[in-house]
């Protein structure tokens, strides 16, 4: 692509993130990617990206391009409908001075479900597809409001560019990102209510139990290393899935949360983990394994995270999963370039400790995006060692295919970069349900019962706002 140019200027907005993202739905669709957590270095900007220009989209009939009421153009392999729509960064011209770490200014936002890997294995077709939901969904943006935490400073990114292709530039478009700046310094909407029903578990807790059991008598005979293992709960849902995000980001806040609605789902999530954050041809993955729930008081929380510290257990079912993408990243990565620069570090969110270690590599240079993401997928600590098997066992073990859940949700920068989080701690909302999957790797020394209760302790704030909202005369109408 030729003749993009990108518009970065400071500006000024009275509201945070969250509520200049209230302010813009219903005036075209919008996303919110959010720091509600602020971590240097990590997470300290949010992104509400949008109105949409075209979405992109893979489901059992292909992957489409989408504009208006027309499919522009379609592919049969997802990935390379990634690569034939990015952006040649030699080709962008920047018109203002953006700011360090200003690291999305337009292109793609979206969601990619995790059972996009069957475009790259085949895989037994054993578990329930339900709800049917988009293999990965991602809509083109040429504007996107920047706010930066440490300073509270706003950022309006903007794209022109050829109207036939990505931005698809229109004559009015200037006028169309103004209008966008006074919807977000606009008095804000009535908040909607939403109404949670009746709590279902898809896998009981003897069902789980006995899945731990049959992998370490696979483990045992050395069929697998470590496999993550999870169960979905649902409810039935009606009302606004934004007021649920707010109601559940305020409980949960985490580093990479995020809101993206497409046709017929929503995805509210509260993610602590980063999948792979790519720029300037650096790439990052902070894969998380090791867990263990939140003390009552201080002391307590002290003696756990000193427990989590010192596990025999959670550092292997980490270590795992780190030489895991170690090799996921060879495949792409520049000789030699592959390093894990901080291992087993703990990091706290609100009802959890958490193991998180880093992996960095630098991309080769005849690689981009579509082949990162094509020789990572799916995020490794959310399948096991070896990948393929632990796929295949995920498969045969867990009833229901996971859509979604164990995907990534972020942006794909026109300037070439990326960053995606992976989708945990997260509710979708589909079909009349509200959804919730938690999980853990299960590795030699397992226990069934305490595996079961860690992924009770994983969902405890997000399940117990959609229980505590199970009422029948008593919608959730407030924060």
């Amino acid at each position: 692509m030729t003749g993009i140019q990108v518009r970065v200027a400071p500006l000024d907005l009275p509201h945070g993130p969250r509520e200049t993202m209230a302010r813009l739905r219903g005036h075209g669709r919008h996303a919110l990617l959010e720091s509600a957590l602020v971590m240097p270095r990590q997470a300290e900007w949010s992104y509400v990206a949008g109105p949409a220009r075209a979405t992109l989209y893979t489901d059992s009939g292909g992957t489409r391009l989408h504009r208006g009421d027309a499919i522009v153009a379609t592919w049969r392999d997802p990935f390379e409908a990634l690569r034939a729509l990015g952006v040649d960064r030699g080709s962008l011209r920047i018109v203002g001075d953006p700011p360090p770490g200003l690291a999305f200014v337009g292109g793609w936002v979206g969601v990619l479900g995790y059972d996009l890997v069957r475009h790259i294995e085949r895989l037994p077709q054993q578990a329930a597809d339900e709800p049917a939901l988009p293999q990965q969904w991602w809509m083109a943006v040429d504007q996107v409001l920047a706010h930066h935490h440490p300073s509270g400073q706003w950022w309006h990114c903007t794209v022109e560019g050829p109207s036939d292709a990505w931005p698809w530039s229109e004559p009015q478009r200037r006028a169309d990102w103004a209008r966008t700046v006074a919807l977000a310094r606009a008095d804000g909407p009535h908040r909607l209510p939403w109404h949670a029903g009746a709590r279902r578990q898809r896998m009981d807790r003897r069902g789980f139990e006995r899945g731990v059991a049959t992998i370490r008598e696979a483990i045992a005979a050395g069929e697998v290393l470590q496999v993550n293992l999870t169960r979905r709960e649902e409810f039935g849902f009606e009302g606004d899935a934004w007021s649920l995000y707010e109601d559940l980001a305020a409980a949960h806040p985490a580093p990479f949360a995020a809101f993206v609605e497409g046709p017929g789902f929503a995805i509210a999530s509260c993610s602590p983990e980063r999948f792979l954050h790519l720029r300037d041809g650096a790439v990052e993955a902070r894969p998380i394994k090791g867990t263990v729930a939140r003390g009552r008081d201080e002391r307590e929380d002290g003696l756990r995270r000193q427990w989590l510290a010192a596990s025999e257990k959670d550092r292997a079912e980490n270590l795992m999963i780190v030489d895991l993408m170690r090799n996921d990243l060879g495949r792409v990565a520049a000789l030699g370039s592959v390093r894990v620069p901080e291992l087993f570090a703990l990091e706290p969110y609100a009802s959890v400790w958490q193991m998180v270690s880093t992996v960095r590599a630098q991309l080769r240079r005849e690689c981009g995006v579509a082949d990162l993401l094509r020789a990572c997928w799916p995020p490794g600590s959310m399948t096991g060692a070896p990948k393929l098997k632990a796929m295949q066992m995920i498969e045969a073990l867990e009833p229901l295919r996971r859509g979604f859940y164990a995907g990534s949700i972020g942006y794909l920068d026109c300037r070439g970069g990326m960053d995606l989080s992976v989708v945990i701690r997260s509710a979708v909302v589909s079909d009349g349900r509200a959804m919730v999957q938690v999980g853990g790797g299960i590795v030699a020394d397992s226990e069934p019962a305490r595996e079961w209760d860690e992924t009770v302790a994983k969902g405890e704030r997000l399940l117990g706002i959609l229980s505590e909202a199970a009422s029948p005369t008593v919608p959730r109408s407030s924060p």
